[in-house]
């Protein structure tokens, strides 16, 4: 294998680990890869670990200087996406450790899917170990620690739920083009870019972890573990979280419909406008087009944050 990937890091304020996730990723037994790297207007020591680094591997680490600042994860790998030329894009979080296969074993898997499948929008996620903040195990699967199924992968499930992690993914060039630019009704740039591959059905997992999934008091966004007291947390917050699953899908719909097949288009139809119907009709369709997570829970708060929003005019 000799072909070249560009992975993604967009910072913030992260130099308490940044060292450890730059010497992981150098570390990595593929050895075509850059690292292109975006800060987001960082206030810390951050920008002088990347200096170092960039001085230190100049043909491996890419320093983007933008002063467009405080854009907001999303936005960043947005741009970051831009910027890259490679066939295959891979992201990363700056307080991760990268297993030294990760890039070796992701991609074997999507170059045997462009086999299988050519010309075709791939994404190719995996599994997690989450760790604590000094590296220690608290779970050797993230998908099990959150009680998420890698297989629950077609658009009427990934429109409630996103089930690839954006830490762990690969996709291809293709894939890249049809998710740009990032829109600003997207929830996050990996759920956009898991929806945009669904379309086609593009995407595919490995079950073992390739990163220790670091959770700390300011992770953006951290893994909890799933239980009652969780998902009630969750429910108190269904009605925003509704309302922006949908604007997601709204954007969704009007930027693929010529993409969409009919059975997609009167899916999304009725998933974005859940909200102008009664309370009954929206319980028919989420059975009658499965809109449904993983966990039994889960589906019961769905349904229920379902029932008691109101109903729009």
């Amino acid at each position: 294998m000799n072909n070249q990937i560009d992975i993604l890091l967009s910072t913030y304020n992260g130099s308490k680990y940044l060292q450890e996730l730059l010497t992981s990723i150098i570390d990595q037994i593929y050895p075509n890869w850059q690292l292109l790297i975006r800060d987001d207007g960082s206030t810390d020591d951050t920008i002088d670990v990347i200096q170092n680094f960039s001085k230190q591997y100049p043909n491996k680490i890419v320093y983007i200087e933008d002063h467009d600042h405080h854009l907001g994860p999303k936005q960043s790998f947005s741009k970051l996406m831009e910027y890259s030329t490679a066939d295959y894009i891979m992201f990363c979080d700056q307080d991760d450790v990268w297993l030294n296969h990760k890039i070796e074993l992701t991609l074997e898997k999507i170059l045997l899917l462009e086999k299988k499948f050519p010309n075709q929008p791939l994404l190719v996620h995996t599994d997690l170990t989450v760790v604590d903040k000094d590296l220690q195990v608290i779970s050797d699967s993230f998908w099990k620690y959150q009680k998420l199924n890698p297989y629950f992968k077609e658009l009427n499930n990934l429109l409630v739920q996103n089930i690839a992690t954006g830490c762990t993914m690969m996709m291809n060039k293709r894939l890249k083009e049809l998710s740009l630019p990032i829109p600003k009704q997207a929830i996050m740039h990996d759920w956009w870019i898991a929806l945009v591959a669904s379309i086609s059905s593009g995407i595919h997992h490995i079950d073992s972890p390739t990163l220790l999934y670091r959770q700390h008091g300011t992770n953006n966004i951290g893994a909890q573990k799933y239980s009652l007291p969780y998902l009630l947390n969750r429910f108190g917050k269904a009605s925003e979280s509704i309302e922006r699953i949908i604007h997601q899908g709204e954007r969704l719909s009007s930027k693929f419909s010529n993409q969409l097949n009919q059975d997609q288009l009167k899916m999304l139809e009725s998933f974005i406008n859940f909200l102008h119907n009664n309370r009954f009709n929206r319980l028919i369709d989420i059975f009658k087009y499965r809109f449904r997570k993983h966990g039994l829970l889960r589906n019961v708060g769905f349904i229920l944050a379902m029932l008691f929003l109101n109903k729009r005019k």
